[in-house]
């Protein structure tokens, strides 16, 4: 690298590097480095103090909108870009098939694409019971006294898949939106005892990135059992239609429940505004 120029000025107290501003100083040594003294003195770093750091982001759209890893990247780098985690960035590495090995290096490879469906993250709830058809959910109002349950995997792959979910998707990644928002689907046919449910969102922007965040299920849940029936029997009761939780119309001798909420949040190139 070459000596490093430095001048020491006793009244200011400071010492002024002469040097390109490209090259940085680190003046302390890695307080683990003892315990590995082939990585000295930057062992956290593997020998390399700013494999982690990547301070620009260096990550890149493409015309499509999926996202292009550029040389340097990594799982930090793609977090900062994306405005989320490094845990929710190693997800979404991983499902593009991005591992590391023993030392905790990626393979991923300079100018590697990432497609835009493949970049979300998502959540629910980690405990408490789970109805995954209607028989269940009926079987729950009746047994489980009132406690708020999950709606699982197969309702909510069906609810993001429906194609009023997919249409208000497609609008809110490629035109400018309010910032908040809700929209209903009907999951009536493919899942009746959810019927129609609400969708929150929140869109937001950190200047290299945009994201979208959907509340799932929202302010939902299994109010009256008897929907259920009319469904089944294709007629609807007018003194027996649903009217929300609350003890008006219910079946005796069952408590209404609320339905958890999922969140998925998908990470997308920010809309250019319109001139």
């Amino acid at each position: 690298m070459g000596s490093l120029q430095l001048t020491y000025q006793p009244k200011l107290k400071t010492i002024h590097s002469h040097e390109a501003k490209v090259v940085q100083l680190w003046l302390s040594v890695d307080p683990k480095a003892s315990d590995a003294p082939g990585w000295s003195p930057y062992r956290a770093f593997f020998c390399n103090p700013i494999r982690y750091t990547d301070p620009d982001g260096q990550w890149e759209w493409d015309a499509t909108g999926n996202l292009v890893a550029q040389k340097g990247d990594n799982s930090y780098s793609m977090a900062k870009f994306l405005g989320t985690s490094q845990s929710n960035a190693m997800q979404m590495l991983n499902r593009g098939g991005v591992t590391a090995n023993s030392k905790g290096i990626l393979n991923l490879k300079e100018g590697q694409s990432f497609a835009k469906d493949n970049l979300w993250v998502g959540t629910k709830s980690a405990s408490g019971p789970v109805v995954n058809s209607s028989k269940e959910a009926t079987s729950h109002y009746y047994n489980g006294n009132g406690a708020a349950v999950d709606v699982g995997d197969q309702a909510t792959k069906q609810l993001l898949g429906s194609d009023k979910f997919e249409a208000k998707h497609t609008k809110i990644t490629s035109e400018q939106v309010q910032p908040t928002g809700n929209f209903s689907v009907d999951l009536t046919d493919q899942t009746f005892h959810i019927g129609r449910t609400n969708v929150d969102y929140s869109v937001t922007n950190n200047g290299t990135s945009s994201s979208v965040t959907y509340t799932l299920f929202a302010r939902d849940g299994f109010w009256d059992p008897n929907f259920v029936a009319e469904k089944t029997l294709g007629k609807v009761f007018d003194r027996y239609k649903p009217d929300g939780k609350g003890p008006n119309l219910e079946t005796p001798g069952g408590t209404p429940y609320d339905y958890k909420t999922r969140s998925r949040t998908f990470f997308f190139k920010p809309v250019e505004e319109k001139k």
